[in-house]
């Protein structure tokens, strides 16, 4: 299967999009009753969850040409099986055949920490393509202003004819959404913000079937957000590198983070495999607070020190199944622990799911 173009000499228009349906079993609760079974009697935990869910994305593009410029777009709205519709791209690009080009709207920029055959992982923590929440470890992955939020977005890219490629993507509004809840470290965030400059300057070298890419991302205005105290909790600076292999039936991804915040210095590494249809995955964060609130109860803050967290995760892909062309079948499945290590609060948690899904494309 594959998208319907028509063109003409003025440029092109294509629809496709694509059918991604789950089946979940996980928990969301940190540690506590078997998700698969009860123990000794007890009932399973109100967070453990079995459930299905998906969405329906339609892609729209267009492409078009003149003298050697070009103006491109892309719209992708998706319906979810709850009844809610959303977006992912929605986009315009204008450039030149030379290899500049600018893009105004909603979309991802560079990965600088693919996961791979990502079918279905979760954290004991909260990730950097989500929301920071107070209470729970941060497993950083470079992507607090890659893009697909509620912000303004515009990019400036340039490809080389040496293989060579640089972006700089900025996101501009209001940031403080990227806190789920209204604290961090247990101080209460102000409601009174400002908008935010997010920059995020990215180079990348592929030669050949290698890729290399190395870029940060930071927030060039002061005190867009802060809390209670009047601190700073909006500056932010992260950074990220990543080197990957595509060749033959083998794809591998190694990644490394590290994020500088207030009071809190975040770090993760990365490493993913696909081989024949099979993936395997793992990620290694530490999480290090250095001063939280005395005055709220401890546990349902993320602990003073250190916090480490492990993730794997691990997929399979059945291709064509039933001989339908471009009806694919995953499974996947995933263990997270994080250890309180340098905490006095010393309880340990875990997360763990598996997934079903069905992705067929149109």
């Amino acid at each position: 299967m594959g998208a319907i173009t028509f063109e003409d000499e003025r440029g092109s228009l294509s629809f496709g999009g694509d059918v991604e349906l789950d089946i979940n079993a996980y928990n969301e609760h940190e540690g506590g009753v078997s998700l698969f079974r009860s123990q000794s009697g007890e009932p399973l935990d109100r967070d453990d969850r079995f459930n299905q869910d998906g969405r329906i994305l339609l892609d729209i593009s267009g492409e078009r040409h003149h003298q050697g410029n070009f103006a491109r777009f892309k719209l992708q709205p998706l319906w979810g099986t709850s009844g809610n519709a959303g977006l992912d791209d929605a986009w315009l690009a204008i450039g030149t055949q030379g290899g500049s080009e600018i893009k105004v709207g909603r979309f991802e920029a560079y990965d600088l920490f693919p996961l791979g055959q990502d079918v279905f992982i979760q954290y004991s923590g909260t990730t950097s393509d989500s929301l920071y929440s107070d209470g729970q470890s941060y497993v950083y992955q470079a992507r607090e202003g890659r893009g697909r939020g509620d912000d303004g977005q515009i990019a400036l890219s340039h490809r080389f004819a040496n293989d060579f490629y640089a972006e700089v993507t900025t996101l501009l509004g209001d940031r403080s959404g990227l806190f789920d809840g209204d604290t961090y470290h247990g101080y209460r965030i102000d409601n009174d913000t400002k908008s935010a400059a997010i920059i995020r300057p990215v180079i990348a070298w592929q030669p050949g079937e290698w890729s290399f890419a190395l870029g940060m991302e930071t927030n060039l205005v002061s005190n867009s957000v802060v809390d209670e105290r009047g601190a700073d909790i909006g500056d932010r600076t992260g950074y990220g590198a990543t080197a990957s292999y595509h060749g033959g039936d083998v794809i591998f991804n190694f990644s490394l983070a590290h994020l500088e915040a207030h009071e809190e210095s975040n770090s993760s590494v990365g490493i993913n495999t696909i081989w024949n249809n099979i993936g395997l995955g793992y990620i290694y964060s530490r999480n290090q607070i250095d001063a939280i609130n005395p005055a709220v109860e401890q546990d349902v803050i993320t602990p003073e020190g250190r916090n480490e967290s492990n993730t794997i995760y691990t997929s399979y892909r059945f291709a064509n199944v039933l001989g339908l062309n471009g009806f694919d079948t995953f499974i996947g499945a995933y263990y997270s622990y994080v250890d309180h290590s340098d905490s006095t609060n010393s309880s340990d948690s875990d997360r763990y799911g598996a997934r079903i899904r069905l992705k067929y494309f149109f």
